[in-house]
Order: structure tokens, then C-alpha cells, then sequence
């Protein structure tokens, strides 16, 4: 079997299904998992998930004959959001959680998140699984693993969240679930909490049929602007595929980004929680830092991708996490997982508190931004590029942030250039003081860019 190293990537596994993906590579993956469980494992058990795509069912049915190959146990908690899975751990007091999901990915795309021993795998322990499929070392328990079916996740989730939250929020909330996962599980959720929500995109289909499941680009926020319009709503959420992410958009369709709404949600817990630490990615707005140091909170700079923030929060002790693209994670009263759904109930909780909650909502820092720009690359080459631009250009006047690509910091903006881990491009922010820095800024990174590579077309 041909198996591409390039779809081991630095958080996760994923790839295009079935030519990189598919149910022969899922059934080794299955065994090398089982290895890794009985080997680093306080239990030999796995509790194991999907999401909505059309390849998730066949996928998940030969990752788990792998892992029972192994002689570890498996849970099956069928079809849910990425966040319910990790509650799942929690709930049923287990280290190990395997979540099938092209996240924001196209639909062709599959993939899967790993957690061992209570750590979300990255880096080299995901590609300890490449050698250890390549090598076929696989170690057995000497007995057949058992398969548990568990149906009750989704109600012990939303009994804790009832629990933790008081939510007195009237007015109409419109939700996009956008085909994805979280259309299973929403209704409920909201209904129970007594929130008049107005919700589209409700049927999970992997084919994604009304907008792709990457709730990052404005475009596919159009139609919940639309709904939010038509049903006058105060207030609206979009998930991505597997619901670890939100968007959040304001009732003249404005979009809070999530690097905006860390800065509601730090003033939120540093009130109570003087000293805590908070964690970001260094693609957030630079007034997300003020705001932390302004509130008494200590900030903590990471990589991006979901799994080096969880790190930096539990090596933190941090109470409160996030990242540009939506992961949002809170260790006060939750269990420090990424959770689009709960960081969007804790905004309403947040809210009802005031009667005038739009002047929350439009109390935010302003500058200029851009969104994300992708730059595409064949076959994962913008990995070399990358360590052609570190080596081969020069700011000057400004200050560098290599943790991730490079942050290029001037006293009026900053301008970051980074590889995507989770697909084959450059991936570049801006963000300035005012319309003609960020021309400034921009120019002399394009010209850089041309300087290493004269043929890469640039969209600005």
C-alpha cells in the first residue's frame, strides 16, 4: 500500500479521500493506535467518534477492527461534534478519544484527531504512527478487544452544560450549521437551555451542498447574514464541519472573529480570575494581548493548531484559550476543550446579564485587518519555501516572532506569513494601524516573497 507521509501532519491526519485516505490505511491506523494505547495507556479503552462526511461510517468500522485487533476496547459513540467526543472522555472517566473528521476541509477531505493518555497527539507523535504503519510493529494484547455501543453522551453534555451555565437570553439567536455535524445535536441543546433559535443548514450531508464547512471565509457566512436579517435576530452563530469552531456575527451581520470575541470572553473571566493565564495563537490581533495585561490577566503566546494550544493551557494552568480560526477553550468551569456550541452558549450566559448587550458586542478595539489569504503550494512545497523566506529576507525596523512561520512586527501593524498544517499553502494575516500602513506592510512582504520565489502569484 502507498501511503503519503505529507497527510501526518503536524496536529492531526488528513487527506483526500480515498486516495490518500482510505479504509485499508484506516484498519493499520487502527492497529498502530492500539499499540501506541497499550503501550502509553493508564486503560486499554478508546472512546471513538465521527462526523457527518460520507466516508466517516466505512472509515470508523475499519479503524475500530484495527484497534480490536490490537485487543484494546473500543466505545463507539456514533455521529457527534469533535467537542463531544472530547466531553466524552471526561464522562466516562477514559484517556484515549479518536475523532474521525475533515474538520473544515472540503468534502472529499477525511481525517482523524488523536488523543493517548489523555494527550492530543501532534508533531512527532503523529508521525511515530507513519513508521510504526510502515514498519507493521504492531504489539497485541493476546485477546480480541470488545466494541460498546454508548448513546448517552450527548444527554450527559447537556445535562453538565445546564449544570454550569445560566442562560436568560430572549431575544432570537440564527444559527448555521452548515451541513456539518453540529446539526445533529443543536436543536436539542438550544431547546433545553430555552433559546429561540432560527437554525439553517440543519441536515448533516457530507456533500455540503448550500457552502462549504469553514466558517474562516466571509463568503460562506452569507447566508446566515441573510437569516439573521430576515429573522431579525439579535445574535448568530456558525460551526464548521466537526463544531469545534464558531464565528460569531452581530445583528447588522457584522463578524465578531474569534480573536475579537477572546477579547469579550478574557474581560469575562479575568473579572473573577485576576493572574489567570490566557492563551492565543499568534495569529490574533495584537489588542488581544493589551487587553489580557489591561485586566490583570498574563498572556501566553502559541503555535496555531488546536493541539499546541491545549498543550500551552494545561502546562499553563491557563483558564482560558484560543485561536484565530475558532478554537475556543475554557478551563474554569468546562474541561479545557475546543467547543464551538459551548463557547457560543457562554457568550449568550455572557449577555443576559445586560439589557443593552450590543454595546458589549461593539466595544471592541479597531484596526485594520485582513482575513486569512491562502497562497496555494503543490505537493506540501511550501514547507521549503518557508525555510527559504526565514533564510533569505530581512525586515527591517521590525521586531520577529519565529515561533510559527515568521510574525513580522512594526510599531504600527504587523504582518504574519506561516504554513498551513492542515493544507498545502502559505497562509498570511495582516493587521495595521490604519489603510495605508497596511499598504506599506503588505508591499514590503510581497516584495520579499517575489525576492525568493519571483513566479508565486500574490492576491494583494
Amino acid at each position: 500500500m502507498d501511503i503519503s507521509k505529507d497527510i501526518f501532519r503536524a496536529y492531526d491526519i488528513r487527506g483526500r479521500y480515498p486516495e490518500e485516505i482510505n479504509e485499508e490505511l484506516y484498519v493499520l491506523l487502527g492497529k498502530a493506535l492500539g499499540t501506541k494505547i497499550l503501550l502509553n495507556s493508564k486503560d486499554k479503552k478508546v472512546s471513538v467518534c465521527m462526523d457527518g462526511r460520507t466516508s466517516g461510517q466505512s472509515l470508523k468500522t475499519s479503524l475500530i477492527e484495527g484497534i480490536l485487533a490490537t485487543g484494546v476496547d473500543v466505545i463507539d459513540i456514533g455521529m457527534l461534534p469533535t467537542p463531544i467526543l472530547n466531553f466524552s472522555l471526561y464522562s466516562l472517566g477514559i484517556n484515549n478519544g479518536l475523532m474521525i473528521t475533515g474538520s473544515h476541509n472540503p468534502k472529499d477531505y477525511n481525517g482523524i484527531k488523536m488523543i493517548i493518555n489523555g494527550v492530543t497527539l501532534f508533531d512527532e507523535y503523529i508521525l511515530e504512527l507513519y513508521e510504526l504503519i510502515i514498519s507493521k510493529d504492531f504489539k497485541y494484547a493476546g485477546k480480541h478487544g470488545n466494541i460498546i455501543i454508548n448513546d448517552n453522551i450527548l444527554d450527559s453534555y447537556i445535562d453538565k452544560i445546564t449544570r454550569s451555565v445560566n442562560v436568560n437570553f430572549k431575544d432570537v439567536v440564527s444559527i448555521d450549521c452548515g451541513n456539518g455535524v453540529t446539526g445533529a445535536v443543536v436543536k436539542k441543546i438550544f431547546s433545553t437551555l430555552k433559546v429561540n433559535t432560527r437554525i439553517i443548514n440543519e441536515d448533516v450531508d457530507g456533500n455540503f451542498p448550500n457552502h462549504p464547512p469553514d466558517t474562516s471565509n466571509e463568503e460562506n457566512l452569507l447566508q446566515l447574514k441573510n437569516e439573521i436579517k430576515k429573522n431579525r435576530s439579535r445574535i448568530g452563530f456558525a460551526y464548521d464541519g466537526d463544531g469545534d469552531r464558531i464565528v460569531v456575527l452581530k445583528n447588522n451581520g457584522d463578524v465578531i472573529w474569534p480573536d475579537q470575541l477572546m477579547i469579550l470572553f478574557s474581560r469575562n473571566i479575568l473579572r473573577d480570575n485576576k493572574n489567570a493565564k490566557i492563551v492565543y495563537d499568534i495569529k490574533c490581533t495584537k489588542y488581544l494581548e493589551e487587553e489580557i495585561l489591561k485586566n490583570d490577566g498574563i498572556p501566553v503566546l502559541s503555535r496555531t493548531g488546536h493541539s499546541f494550544i491545549k498543550k500551552a493551557m494545561i502546562n499553563q494552568k491557563a483558564l482560558l484559550g484560543g485561536e484565530m480560526s475558532g478554537h475556543i477553550f475554557f478551563a474554569d468551569k468546562w474541561d479545557g476543550f475546543d467547543d464551538g456550541i459551548y463557547a457560543s452558549i457562554r457568550l449568550l450566559e455572557m449577555l443576559s446579564d445586560h439589557e443593552t448587550y450590543e454595546e458589549i458586542l461593539n466595544d471592541l478595539p479597531i484596526s485594520v485587518t485582513t482575513p486569512e489569504i491562502n497562497i496555494p503550494f503543490s505537493g506540501n512545497n511550501h514547507f521549503t519555501f518557508m525555510k527559504l523566506f526565514a533564510k533569505l529576507t530581512k525586515f527591517d525596523n521590525a521586531s520577529i516572532i519565529d515561533i510559527d512561520g515568521l510574525k513580522i512586527i512594526y510599531p504600527d501593524g504587523w504582518a504574519l506569513i506561516r504554513c498551513s498544517n492542515t493544507s498545502s499553502n502559505l497562509v498570511l494575516r495582516f493587521e495595521a494601524d490604519n489603510k495605508n500602513v497596511l499598504s506599506r506592510i503588505q508591499s514590503v512582504v510581497k516584495k520579499n516573497i517575489l525576492m525568493v520565489d519571483k513566479n508565486i502569484k500574490i492576491p494583494f
